[in-house]
């Protein structure tokens, strides 16, 4: 239980006096090492000891409405849903259940679209750590991770839950992938593929050793494990890519292996499934392996268009180059970079398709203050021709996508930051504090940058003009939040004591029109009208 600070006693006096008073000001002061997420219309947070979560809604410029919702005990772990308007969370319950009342497992899911929130609750048979969402919100997956919350656990028992539909005796859905010692470490949900048999859905579970396949069309199906490891080296997974190949060809789907440390590339071809094996297969597909030597460790894999057809392309740091995988044949082609590039995506969507109809990749690195830019149009003679470098002043440890209308932009973060220009491929250098922190809001207008102090700032990704502001506290998390009101609010959380927040309009901040919320964990919700 919490015991109250002295500014709450005050209030605990009254509700004393005035009726029966929550349990939540009982205790000690709050954790405020908390779960903070901010959503599309609302703030969540994870009020893990007082078994609730707390939404803060901005209704108006200066107006805020709080609501309670319980959740379960023994919270595990939690994400949001790609669309940022669902908030899904792990309890394991009591842990034992010594009787009927005591609390289940279960995954919950918080559906912020309703106000108040709604929320869905799966029950789960045992006490489970992991979970993994499906980027398009169809599935979820609760998995063993880290140490047994449970008294026995199978570390290869998977749970699948569909999220659209309601709970049943067959969702959620157990699982065990078959194991040769290893353990599920990560989950890559692929789009629809066309395969023998029909469009379907995987679920591609990486082991530390091995990779399964799980049919999503039909889950209830026992998985296809394919085993990696054979010989004393243990071969570890650590990526996935897909591809559909033509999508009118039901026999040329693919999906790749990154190998965390080995040369190998490992092809997985979805055929049809053995004519001496149909009778005894569950399944109208079987994955046929190819091992291909990419030169060095890769970093990143990915299917691209070149004028040659499909390539698998696998980035390897330490020969400075980027390998193209001809996956009918095996055959691979060096694109000599220049620098040791890691990470990659493909930006044809936004830069648009090569003469040749091919693939444009845009590569960086923490190790390298540059950007490449590899046109792939040319998959014999001189690819490497195709290859053009941007100078940055720092490397890159991530990049920020920017949604419409301004979607030819990425966020360069680094020590510092910049913005980089796709169509134009310019780069609009920003002087920061050291590690700046950064999020792009959800309308593509506008990034906003702060660090560990009281200053923050707005840039019009139009324009590129910043605007700056000070607080008078530190600033701990930022976002953007959509209003009731149709507006749209900038909200920064500060950890201290029960929590609290400042909120300004996003499209117009100004101090004189800053509303500040404190006590947020003790249901206080005091407001002050400026700073």
């Amino acid at each position: 239980m919490r015991r109250p600070t002295i500014a709450a006693l005050l209030l605990t006096t009254c509700i004393a006096g005035c009726g029966d008073r929550a349990e939540v000001w009982d205790g000690p002061p709050p954790n405020t090492d908390l779960p903070i997420y901010g959503m599309r219309s609302t703030i969540a947070f994870l009020d893990n000891e007082a078994e609730r979560v707390v939404f803060a809604t901005p209704e108006t410029v200066g107006e805020m409405s709080f609501a309670e919702v319980t959740t379960g005990r023994g919270y595990q772990t939690s994400a949001l849903s790609s669309d940022r308007q669902k908030l899904v969370t792990l309890t394991a319950g009591d842990v034992p259940r010594r009787k009927a009342e005591d609390q289940a497992p279960a995954l919950r899911i918080f559906d912020t679209a309703a106000s108040p929130p709604t929320q869905t609750v799966f029950e789960l048979a045992d006490a489970l750590s992991g979970l993994a969402l499906d980027p398009q919100m169809e599935f979820g997956v609760v998995y063993p991770r880290g140490a047994s919350v449970a008294f026995v656990q199978n570390p290869n028992e998977l749970v699948l839950v569909r999220l659209n539909e309601p709970p049943s005796e067959t969702n959620p859905l157990p699982a065990t992938i078959r194991s040769y010692g290893g353990r599920p470490e990560g989950f890559t949900f692929t789009d629809e593929l066309l395969l023998p048999g029909g469009a379907r859905r995987l679920l591609v579970v990486r082991t530390d050793r091995d990779v399964a396949l799980i049919d999503l069309n039909q889950p209830e199906k026992p998985e296809i494990t394919v085993k990696l490891t054979t010989g004393a080296t243990q071969l570890v997974p650590a990526g996935i890519a897909a591809s559909d190949g033509d999508p009118e060809d039901e026999n040329d789907a693919r999906v790749a292996v990154r190998l965390a440390n080995d040369n190998s590339v490992i092809l997985l071809d979805l055929l049809p499934t053995p004519a001496d094996k149909v009778d005894t297969s569950p399944h109208s597909f079987s994955p046929v392996p190819n091992i291909v030597d990419v030169g060095g460790v890769p970093s990143d894999i990915t299917f691209a268009k070149t004028d040659g057809g499909l390539r698998l392309l696998a980035l390897v740091p330490n020969e400075k180059a980027l390998k193209l995988v001809d996956p009918a044949t095996g055959v691979a082609t060096s694109v000599a970079l220049g620098a040791p590039f890691e990470k990659m995506s493909l930006v044809t969507n936004i830069v648009g398709p090569t003469d040749a109809g091919s693939d444009v990749a845009l590569l960086w690195s923490a190790n390298v203050a540059g950007v490449a830019f590899v046109a792939l149009g040319s998959t014999i003679g001189t690819p490497y021709k195709s290859v053009e470098v941007r100078p940055v002043d720092f490397p890159a440890y991530a990049v920020l996508d920017v949604p419409a209308p301004n979607n030819h932009l990425k966020i360069l973060m680094g020590n510092q930051l910049s913005i980089l220009d796709l169509l134009s491929r310019t780069i609009t250098p920003f002087v920061t504090p050291q590690n700046p922190d950064a999020f792009v809001s959800n309308d593509g207008q506008r990034l906003w940058i702060s660090a560990s102090g009281n200053d923050f700032a707005k840039v019009d990704l139009t324009t590129k003009h910043p605007q700056n502001y000070f607080l008078n506290q530190n600033i701990g998390e930022a976002m953007e939040v959509e209003r009731a009101d149709g507006g749209l609010s900038f909200i920064t959380i500060r950890r201290q004591g029960a929590l609290s927040l400042s909120m300004f309009d996003a499209l117009a901040p100004s101090l004189e029109q800053n509303t500040e919320y404190f006590g947020i964990l003790y249901g206080d919700y005091s407001q002050e009208g400026e700073q």
